[in-house]
């Protein structure tokens, strides 16, 4: 979803790293066989296209020729670009998706794709289960805040209205969302009340395209969309066990990318929200696209908080979350969700992380010993 300025990747496909070392068990030694001859049979392609979810969608794979890599590349990218236009709460589409959900508000109940259903109930769910810092019924004030952006791209711009935030936050309440399974129908009781997806759709769609991929065949791929990565299996290359995975040192300054830390992992998702991709200034203060649903406004404490997790769209929940939280609180929600790991990066420059995090992190001796 557009919000405030094009975004740069904040996690990068930084490397493919994490060599295979020397076992002396023979069981270790025959997957490392079985490895060597996977790496002799694939190679890795790469391909990338702009245009769904305001940001550069990357993607790798290994494949034993690049007829297979494009049949992958070709679903990756139809699939992307029809989560886009259904989760979409701006532009109309070809059919209803959540813009029409939105202009029926009070009015009438919208007939969707079962899609737009499952999202709203993932969001709603985890809402009530997990955190209600990330609401999907903040449309109201996240509509203000981008039309006080200037341009697309100029980062300047004015606070909105403070008598309207205060009247927007009125009309918040997820509880307004009526679904109806059976009809297929979305129905927002508040005709004042708008839903805006941006915090969850994409590592959502991200999550739903690469499970559909892998149960086609595909056996190592990573996807950077923006923020959000995903890879399934691992490397496909001689010596390569792990994936490396970068977290951007979070300044504002999109024309240069520098690396902050290195994440190890196996199959893995990986989400990012921060303060430097969509932001504008007013004076000389930064605001970001970030909104606390308590106050109507951006916090600023936290610089960016990356989450692993096997999930994208849970992984893109809680990254939104924990923004919005200091780290002691994040660290407590995490707790409810099992294998959910995190690193903070605060405004004052330090730097945090969960337990089992830190044994990933390069900076901690993450090798491949």
């Amino acid at each position: 979803m557009k919000r405030f300025n094009r975004s740069v990747i904040g996690l990068l496909l930084f490397c493919l790293v994490f060599g295979a070392c020397s076992k002396q068990s023979k069981d270790v030694d025959s997957k490392n066989e079985i490895k060597k001859n996977e790496s002799t049979s694939f190679k890795k392609f790469s391909k990338s296209f702009f245009g769904v979810f305001d940001t550069d969608i990357a993607f790798s794979a290994y494949c034993e020729n690049e007829e297979e890599f494009n049949k992958y590349f070709k679903v990756l990218e139809e699939d992307m670009k029809r989560y886009h236009n259904l989760y979409n709460s701006f532009e109309n589409a070809s059919e209803n998706n959540i813009k029409s959900i939105n202009d029926n508000a009070g009015k009438e109940p919208v007939k969707v794709d079962k899609e737009i259903i499952e999202l709203l109930e993932f969001s709603i769910e985890n809402y009530k289960k997990l955190s209600d810092k990330n609401n999907i019924a903040l449309g109201s004030i996240t509509e203000l805040w981008r039309a006080e952006k200037d341009s697309a791209v100029n980062l300047k711009g004015k606070l909105p209205d403070e008598n309207k935030i205060k009247e927007g936050l009125k009309h918040t309440d997820i509880n307004n969302i009526v679904i109806d399974k059976e009809k297929s129908t979305v129905f927002i009781k508040d005709k004042d009340m708008k839903l805006d997806v941006g915090a969850i759709a994409k590592g959502y769609s991200v999550e739903k395209v690469m499970n559909k991929l892998k149960s086609m065949g595909l056996k190592s791929a990573i996807i950077s969309a923006g923020g959000n990565v995903k890879a399934i299996g691992s490397p496909l290359e001689k010596d390569k066990n792990k994936w490396g995975i970068g977290i951007q040192d979070p300044k504002f300054d999109s024309d240069k990318v520098d690396i902050k830390e290195v994440i190890y992992t196996d199959e893995t998702c990986a989400v990012t929200s921060g303060d430097y991709q969509r932001f504008y200034f007013v004076g000389d203060k930064a605001y970001n696209h970030i909104i606390d649903p308590k106050t109507g406004y951006p916090k600023d404490k936290i610089k960016s908080v990356t989450v692993l997790c096997n999930d994208s769209g849970l992984a893109d929940f809680l990254s939104t979350s924990l923004f919005l939280m200091d780290v002691e609180e994040g660290k407590k929600l995490l707790e409810k969700v099992n294998g959910a790991e995190a690193y903070w990066i605060l405004s004052d420059g330090s730097v945090h992380y969960t337990e089992k995090m830190e044994k990933l992190l390069k900076s901690k001796g993450a090798t491949n010993k």
